[in-house]
């Protein structure tokens, strides 16, 4: 019977991961049409570019779809070493389960052997209706099985772990091509601010689209308060729903839950004056928060920010735990990120020549989120702070 249970646990395991290796084959196949897709979504938006004007929007636009893409094969090779060191402790596992298979299996053979020499003379008849020769024979038959199935699963297993290491290596060759062409793209977008701040109508109308840009990141702090706010009200809207179908049946509802639950949703500790650490190794400011004036076109603008002087490439780090909402383009704006901290507070993080998350992606403080770039005003990068919807002076937070 233990001889059964250990085959019928074994046999299972085999099921199992037989399933995992067919799922986890579709996933790496789904993963490979993924990266060529959006490969050449990219190459077709350059393609139909570079047959039109080129502008720095164009390539900033264009840069910021190389960053995504790149933060995205990021991520996805990192999860293939994830699921390369399954996979090989997998193997490890069944070449384990095999030697204790053959072990089982040599040893029922030595019991045959053993049983027939002492049963020497015997009828066969005899010997097949004997309940230990049905023991030892059922157990040869069962550890034969087992080892073949072993086997199929060690080869499904090695299989599936060289398919593992291609699609890491395509990862891997689509990302040092793209790479190459951001390092290119950087360049045109340079050479093209370097034209464009010689052009007075130029320059002013990219000042224009910056503050446009201005106008839709907080459009899109209002869509993201908004989306939370409705979560919440649905939220309590289910608790209330629950605590009215509890009373309907008897329960006595909990009445100091309740008046929790009822009122607004609770709010976690916020940001406090000089909390928190700055998104550069810069302190210094190119421009700080509120008004500033342009000094080639004399056009006065409004700073929902701060702008602080960075080395282009330099890292920008998320300022607190969160969790990234949005990772967008915008004109003047370029890359930006926006982070939800959970406390009512988001901060905005632009004029990134490189992305280095995604949406969704949850941030510790000291998450590089991109690299600084470079813009009309220089090399920076924007910060923002807002509490709800209504942006907040960095410099009252940063330490």
């Amino acid at each position: 019977m233990q001889t059964i249970l250990t085959v019928l646990c074994c046999w299972t395991a085999v099921l199992w991961g037989q399933s995992s290796i067919s799922s986890t084959k579709d996933e790496l196949a789904r993963l490979r049409r993924s990266i060529e897709q959006t490969r050449q979504r990219i190459d077709a938006l350059n393609r139909r570019e570079s047959s039109a004007m080129r502008s720095l929007s164009s390539y900033q636009r264009q840069r910021h779809n190389i960053t995504v893409f790149i933060a995205s094969l990021e991520a996805d090779l990192a999860r293939l070493q994830d699921t390369a060191a399954v996979v090989e402790q997998r193997i490890a596992n069944t070449q384990s389960s095999l030697t204790r298979a053959e072990s089982s299996w040599r040893e029922a053979s030595q019991r045959m052997l053993t049983y027939r020499t002492e049963h020497q003379g015997l009828p066969p008849a005899s010997l097949r209706h004997d309940a230990v020769y049905r023991s030892i024979t059922a157990s040869l038959a069962a550890y034969r099985r087992q080892m073949l199935n072993l086997k199929d699963s060690l080869a499904s297993q090695k299989q599936l772990l060289d398919d593992v290491s291609l699609t890491q290596q395509q990862i891997i060759t689509a990302k040092e091509r793209e790479r190459s062409s951001l390092t290119a793209t950087i360049s045109k977008s340079q050479q093209e601010l370097i034209k464009l701040r010689s052009n007075k109508k130029s320059l002013q109308e990219e000042l224009q689209k910056k503050q446009q840009s201005a106008r839709r990141v907080r459009s899109l702090i209002n869509d993201l308060v908004a989306k939370e706010r409705a979560r919440d009200a649905e939220r309590r809207r289910r608790e209330q729903a629950q605590r009215s179908k509890s009373t309907r049946k008897g329960s006595a509802p909990d009445t100091r839950e309740d008046d929790v639950r009822t009122g607004p949703a609770p709010q976690r500790d916020g940001f406090r004056s000089n909390s928190l650490p700055w998104p550069t190794p810069s302190t210094a400011l190119l421009h700080g928060y509120g008004t500033y004036r342009n000094p080639e076109t004399g056009t006065t603008l409004e700073n929902p920010g701060i702008d602080i002087k960075a080395p282009m490439g330099t890292r920008v780090t998320c300022v607190a735990k969160g969790e990234v909402s949005s990772v967008t383009w915008l004109p003047g704006y370029g890359s930006l990120v926006i982070v939800d901290h959970g406390n009512g507070f988001r901060t905005v993080y632009a004029n990134l020549a490189t992305v280095s998350v995604k949406s969704g992606s949850s941030v510790q403080s000291g998450t590089v989120v991109g690299s600084s770039g470079e813009n009309i005003d220089g090399k920076l990068v924007h910060f923002e702070v807002w509490y709800g919807r209504e942006r907040q002076n960095p410099l009252t937070y940063l330490r």
